[in-house]
Protein backbone atom coordinates (compact mmCIF):
# COMPACT_ATOMS: atom_id res chain seq x y z
CA UNK A 1 0.00 0.00 0.00
CA UNK A 2 1.55 3.21 -1.13
CA UNK A 3 1.96 5.86 1.84
CA UNK A 4 -1.03 8.45 -0.04
CA UNK A 5 -3.54 5.79 0.33
CA UNK A 6 -2.25 4.99 4.22
CA UNK A 7 -2.42 8.32 5.06
CA UNK A 8 -6.31 8.49 3.11
CA UNK A 9 -7.57 5.11 4.95
CA UNK A 10 -6.02 7.06 8.14
CA UNK A 11 -7.55 10.57 7.52
CA UNK A 12 -10.74 8.27 6.64
CA UNK A 13 -10.91 6.51 9.94
CA UNK A 14 -10.04 9.48 11.99
CA UNK A 15 -13.42 11.38 10.09
CA UNK A 16 -15.45 8.32 11.06
CA UNK A 17 -14.03 8.45 14.83
CA UNK A 18 -14.84 12.12 15.04
CA UNK A 19 -18.15 11.88 13.66
CA UNK A 20 -18.85 9.37 16.12
CA UNK A 21 -17.66 10.83 18.93
CA UNK A 22 -19.87 14.19 17.93
CA UNK A 23 -23.15 11.68 18.61
CA UNK A 24 -22.00 10.93 21.88
CA UNK A 25 -21.40 14.09 23.00
CA UNK A 26 -24.66 15.38 21.47
CA UNK A 27 -26.07 13.14 23.54
CA UNK A 28 -24.28 13.99 26.90
CA UNK A 29 -20.67 11.95 26.99
CA UNK A 30 -17.66 14.60 27.54
CA UNK A 31 -15.51 14.09 24.64
CA UNK A 32 -12.21 12.80 26.07
CA UNK A 33 -14.25 9.55 26.94
CA UNK A 34 -15.79 9.91 23.27
CA UNK A 35 -13.07 10.08 21.55
CA UNK A 36 -11.80 6.25 22.77
CA UNK A 37 -15.43 4.87 23.08
CA UNK A 38 -15.58 6.39 19.37
CA UNK A 39 -12.38 4.88 18.36
CA UNK A 40 -13.19 1.16 19.55
CA UNK A 41 -16.58 1.33 18.24
CA UNK A 42 -15.70 2.32 14.67
CA UNK A 43 -11.85 0.65 14.57
CA UNK A 44 -13.00 -2.20 16.62
CA UNK A 45 -9.88 -2.45 17.98
CA UNK A 46 -7.09 0.00 19.71
CA UNK A 47 -6.02 3.23 17.66
CA UNK A 48 -3.28 5.38 18.49
CA UNK A 49 -4.12 8.48 20.62
CA UNK A 50 -2.02 10.45 18.10
CA UNK A 51 -4.13 8.92 15.23
CA UNK A 52 -7.60 10.26 17.34
CA UNK A 53 -9.45 13.17 16.66
CA UNK A 54 -8.87 16.28 18.35
CA UNK A 55 -11.28 18.14 20.62
CA UNK A 56 -11.57 20.62 18.10
CA UNK A 57 -11.82 18.14 15.34
CA UNK A 58 -14.74 17.19 17.70
CA UNK A 59 -16.19 20.13 18.09
CA UNK A 60 -16.75 20.69 14.23
CA UNK A 61 -18.72 17.63 13.81
CA UNK A 62 -20.93 18.85 17.02
CA UNK A 63 -21.62 22.04 15.36
CA UNK A 64 -21.37 20.76 11.69
CA UNK A 65 -24.16 18.74 12.33
CA UNK A 66 -24.37 16.37 9.18
CA UNK A 67 -26.13 13.67 10.75
CA UNK A 68 -29.93 14.30 12.20
CA UNK A 69 -30.80 10.81 12.59
CA UNK A 70 -27.93 10.31 14.68
CA UNK A 71 -28.58 12.94 17.20
CA UNK A 72 -27.14 15.94 15.74
CA UNK A 73 -29.37 18.95 14.83
CA UNK A 74 -28.67 20.93 11.56
CA UNK A 75 -26.96 24.57 12.28
CA UNK A 76 -29.23 26.17 9.65
CA UNK A 77 -30.97 29.67 10.23
CA UNK A 78 -29.86 32.73 11.13
CA UNK A 79 -27.93 33.43 14.68
CA UNK A 80 -30.88 32.97 17.01
CA UNK A 81 -31.55 29.60 15.54
CA UNK A 82 -28.06 28.27 15.63
CA UNK A 83 -27.69 29.46 19.44
CA UNK A 84 -31.33 27.45 19.95
CA UNK A 85 -29.77 24.17 18.37
CA UNK A 86 -26.69 24.74 20.32
CA UNK A 87 -28.58 24.88 23.35
CA UNK A 88 -31.36 22.26 22.82
CA UNK A 89 -28.58 19.69 23.24
CA UNK A 90 -28.33 20.56 26.81
CA UNK A 91 -31.76 18.76 27.39
CA UNK A 92 -29.74 15.36 27.15
CA UNK A 93 -27.13 16.50 29.52
CA UNK A 94 -27.98 15.38 33.20
CA UNK A 95 -26.84 16.43 36.53
CA UNK A 96 -25.78 15.15 40.34
CA UNK A 97 -29.72 15.31 41.22
CA UNK A 98 -28.88 16.44 44.99
CA UNK A 99 -27.08 19.21 43.90
CA UNK A 100 -28.94 20.09 40.94
CA UNK A 101 -32.82 18.77 41.64
CA UNK A 102 -34.17 21.06 38.72
CA UNK A 103 -32.97 18.33 36.57
CA UNK A 104 -30.85 18.27 33.28
CA UNK A 105 -28.69 21.54 32.42
CA UNK A 106 -30.66 22.88 29.47
CA UNK A 107 -33.98 23.18 32.39
CA UNK A 108 -30.92 25.02 34.73
CA UNK A 109 -29.66 27.09 31.64
CA UNK A 110 -33.61 28.25 31.46
CA UNK A 111 -33.79 28.79 35.10
CA UNK A 112 -30.77 31.09 34.98
CA UNK A 113 -32.39 32.68 31.65
CA UNK A 114 -35.48 34.00 33.48
CA UNK A 115 -33.82 35.01 36.77
CA UNK A 116 -31.70 37.33 34.30
CA UNK A 117 -34.10 38.46 32.73
CA UNK A 118 -35.94 39.34 35.96
CA UNK A 119 -32.84 41.62 36.87
CA UNK A 120 -32.23 43.03 33.40
CA UNK A 121 -34.97 42.46 30.83
CA UNK A 122 -33.07 45.04 28.63
CA UNK A 123 -29.99 43.76 28.09
CA UNK A 124 -29.50 41.59 25.30
CA UNK A 125 -25.95 40.40 25.90
CA UNK A 126 -26.42 39.47 29.52
CA UNK A 127 -29.39 37.78 28.88
CA UNK A 128 -27.33 35.86 25.85
CA UNK A 129 -24.68 34.65 28.19
CA UNK A 130 -27.14 33.59 30.69
CA UNK A 131 -28.72 31.07 27.63
CA UNK A 132 -25.34 29.68 26.52
CA UNK A 133 -23.10 29.69 29.42
CA UNK A 134 -23.14 26.09 29.83
CA UNK A 135 -23.30 25.03 25.69
CA UNK A 136 -19.76 23.24 26.61
CA UNK A 137 -20.68 21.06 29.27
CA UNK A 138 -22.29 19.32 25.72
CA UNK A 139 -18.94 18.71 24.41
CA UNK A 140 -16.22 18.75 26.57
CA UNK A 141 -17.23 18.26 30.63
CA UNK A 142 -13.76 18.95 31.64
CA UNK A 143 -13.02 22.11 30.06
CA UNK A 144 -16.70 23.58 29.36
CA UNK A 145 -16.10 27.02 29.13
CA UNK A 146 -13.43 26.69 25.96
CA UNK A 147 -15.34 24.59 24.41
CA UNK A 148 -18.31 26.22 24.62
CA UNK A 149 -17.35 30.16 23.40
CA UNK A 150 -15.19 28.29 21.20
CA UNK A 151 -18.39 26.70 19.61
CA UNK A 152 -20.26 30.02 19.90
CA UNK A 153 -17.79 31.88 18.00
CA UNK A 154 -19.00 34.83 16.02
CA UNK A 155 -22.85 34.07 17.28
CA UNK A 156 -22.05 35.92 20.53
CA UNK A 157 -20.10 39.22 20.89
CA UNK A 158 -17.17 39.60 23.06
CA UNK A 159 -18.86 41.36 26.02
CA UNK A 160 -21.08 37.95 25.62
CA UNK A 161 -18.20 36.03 25.86
CA UNK A 162 -16.10 38.04 28.43
CA UNK A 163 -19.37 37.40 31.00
CA UNK A 164 -18.95 33.43 30.27
CA UNK A 165 -15.68 33.48 30.69
CA UNK A 166 -15.65 35.53 34.30
CA UNK A 167 -18.52 33.64 35.59
CA UNK A 168 -16.39 31.60 37.55
CA UNK A 169 -14.62 34.53 38.86
CA UNK A 170 -17.97 36.05 39.79
CA UNK A 171 -18.81 32.81 41.61
CA UNK A 172 -16.04 32.70 43.76
CA UNK A 173 -16.45 36.76 44.24
CA UNK A 174 -19.81 36.13 45.49
CA UNK A 175 -18.63 33.40 48.32
CA UNK A 176 -15.38 35.82 49.33
CA UNK A 177 -13.15 32.57 47.81
CA UNK A 178 -11.54 35.16 44.99
CA UNK A 179 -7.51 35.75 45.10
CA UNK A 180 -7.11 38.98 46.11
CA UNK A 181 -5.27 39.75 42.15
CA UNK A 182 -8.51 38.11 40.69
CA UNK A 183 -10.78 40.23 42.73
CA UNK A 184 -9.16 43.34 41.76
CA UNK A 185 -8.99 42.29 38.28
CA UNK A 186 -12.79 41.57 38.37
CA UNK A 187 -14.26 44.89 39.71
CA UNK A 188 -11.92 47.08 37.65
CA UNK A 189 -14.59 45.54 34.78
CA UNK A 190 -16.87 47.83 33.05
CA UNK A 191 -19.17 45.13 33.44
CA UNK A 192 -18.08 43.58 36.65
CA UNK A 193 -21.65 44.27 38.55
CA UNK A 194 -23.39 41.97 35.53
CA UNK A 195 -21.34 39.50 36.03
CA UNK A 196 -22.30 39.12 39.95
CA UNK A 197 -25.80 39.35 38.62
CA UNK A 198 -25.11 36.49 36.35
CA UNK A 199 -23.08 34.30 38.80
CA UNK A 200 -26.27 34.80 41.46
CA UNK A 201 -28.58 33.86 39.24
CA UNK A 202 -26.46 31.03 38.26
CA UNK A 203 -26.47 29.94 41.79
CA UNK A 204 -29.93 30.05 42.53
CA UNK A 205 -31.29 28.32 39.29
CA UNK A 206 -31.69 24.78 40.95
CA UNK A 207 -35.52 24.75 41.71
CA UNK A 208 -37.34 21.59 40.66
CA UNK A 209 -40.37 22.41 39.04
CA UNK A 210 -39.73 26.28 38.92
CA UNK A 211 -41.70 28.15 35.82
CA UNK A 212 -39.09 28.98 33.67
CA UNK A 213 -39.91 29.95 30.08
CA UNK A 214 -39.36 27.69 27.59
CA UNK A 215 -36.48 27.92 25.12
CA UNK A 216 -38.33 29.00 22.32
CA UNK A 217 -39.69 32.00 24.47
CA UNK A 218 -36.21 32.89 25.26
CA UNK A 219 -34.78 32.83 21.96
CA UNK A 220 -37.69 35.27 21.20
CA UNK A 221 -37.02 37.74 23.75
CA UNK A 222 -33.54 37.43 22.52
CA UNK A 223 -34.66 38.55 18.27
CA UNK A 224 -37.24 40.86 20.44
CA UNK A 225 -34.13 42.89 21.72
CA UNK A 226 -32.18 42.44 18.52
CA UNK A 227 -34.80 44.19 16.59
CA UNK A 228 -35.26 47.20 19.11
CA UNK A 229 -31.52 47.53 18.97
CA UNK A 230 -31.70 47.89 14.55
CA UNK A 231 -35.18 49.37 15.04
CA UNK A 232 -33.18 52.29 17.96
CA UNK A 233 -30.05 52.68 15.01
Amino acid sequence: MSDESRDAGADKLRHRIAEEAARMVAKGSDSTKSRFRAARRVARGWVPEEQLPSHDEIRREVTRGSDPAGGLAHLAGDRFDRIAELVRVLENVKQDPIKHPEGDVLEHTLQVFDRVYEERPFDEELLTAALVHDVGRAIDRADPVSSGVSVLADLITPRTRWLIESLADAAAHGNHTLGARARQRLESHPDFLDALVLAECDRKACIRGYDAVSLDEAIAILRGLAADDETAE
